[in-house]
């Protein structure tokens, strides 16, 4: 029976701004090396906590787990 093993995680913040000409816009901040396996809620907590140290609006949680699957 095959097996996956999660070997490393990035946790994505997605932002939202007003460009020069008042459009809304996003961008993306990333984080690498995020231990696997955290609780949504420690996630979430970090998420915000980061997303205050910068002027915009945080939008969107995104974390990106990698596996490896051997048989």
């Amino acid at each position: 029976m095959a097996e996956r093993e999660a070997i490393s995680a990035k946790l994505k913040l997605v932002v939202g701004f007003k460009d020069e000409n008042m459009k809304d816009k996003t961008r993306q901040l990333s984080f690498a090396g995020l231990k696997t396996g955290v609780e949504a809620d420690k996630l979430t907590a970090v998420a915000t906590a980061l997303a205050g140290l910068q002027p915009d609006t945080l939008t969107r949680i995104v974390e990106t787990v990698e596996n490896e699957i051997t048989a």
